[in-house]
């Protein structure tokens, strides 16, 4: 029996980071390999058409090798070969969508001569990295669209980690209304050798019901609370996030409006000056 399996110290790092672990090679009986090796893989795909007209594409993002153990004699019982590597900065985040994927993941492999050589793979994730924080504007400037009978009213387009977005809407008099919908929508652009594709998925959303007494009068709805989805861009897939805003109606087309979103990371802390710190530098120490 040879045994081969890769456990992580963290399986989560964000780009410039570091992923730690080991490699555990188990045997019940000593054998001799050519060497003990680690592969670091990562790249994106994406997929269009299906049958005789599907198309692909894809790119690497990571391809490397970490040798663990040259030529040796593996001991009976468990054996451990630590390994750590950094990754690239400006790495796309792990994803799947609907026209494509970014996927990294590890393959030990223990190389031996005239026989198949044991090996285990194990994904590892790439978070996104923050965005910088959009500080508030100032004054009141709100964005405002209408699409009769709906009214709809942004004090901002940005859309904050961990927040949510604040939606204003007002519905004149109708007959066939049944409510409102507020959603935050994915958009993903996916490209595709010469092709080009986007698709919208609701990530988030909130049904507000509407009744006569609320017709002509501002409503206030939150979407999107302790959010934490990052956009982000790479070789073939970018994603965008949207507000759409719906008046749900019976046997009518429902009436809509759309706004692109800015996300935004979260406040950073004010900086505290340490006092000690700077009687030392009025006093001329290091």
């Amino acid at each position: 029996m040879r045994f081969v399996d890769i456990k992580f110290s963290q399986r989560n790092a964000r780009p410039g980071d570091s992923i730690r672990g080991v490699v555990v090679v188990e045997t019940d009986k000593s054998f001799v390999c050519n060497q003990v090796v680690l592969k670091v893989k990562g790249k994106e795909r994406t997929e269009m058409g299906s049958g005789d007209s599907k198309i692909t594409d894809e790119h690497v993002h990571l391809h490397g090798k970490i040798i663990l153990s040259e030529a040796a004699e593996i001991p009976y019982g468990k054996n451990e070969f630590s390994f750590e590597f950094k990754l690239k900065t400006g790495l796309p985040p792990t994803y799947s969508g609907y026209n494509g994927w970014i996927e990294y993941n590890v393959e030990a492999v223990v190389e031996m001569d005239w026989t198949l050589d044991p090996k285990m793979t194990r994904r590892f994730r790439v978070l996104p990295i923050h965005p910088a924080y959009l500080p508030e504007s100032d004054g009141y400037n709100p964005q405002n669209k209408d699409t009769n009978p709906l009214h709809v009213e942004l004090q901002s387009d940005v859309l904050r980690i961990k927040q949510g977005i604040p939606v204003r809407f007002m519905v004149d008099e109708h007959s066939r209304v049944n409510g409102v919908r507020v959603e935050i929508r994915r958009r993903e652009y996916a490209k595709c050798r010469s092709n080009e594709h986007t698709h919208d998925v609701t990530i988030a959303t909130e049904f507000i019901p509407i009744s006569a007494g609320d017709f002509h009068r501002w409503k206030d709805a939150l979407v999107g609370g302790n959010w934490r989805r990052v956009p982000f861009q790479s070789k073939l897939l970018r994603t965008t996030y949207l507000l759409k805003v719906v008046l749900e109606m019976r046997w009518d087309l429902d009436p809509f409006v759309t706004y692109r979103l800015k996300v935004s990371g979260e406040k950073p802390e004010e900086e505290i000056e340490d006092i000690f710190e700077a009687i030392a530098i009025d006093l001329g120490f290091d």
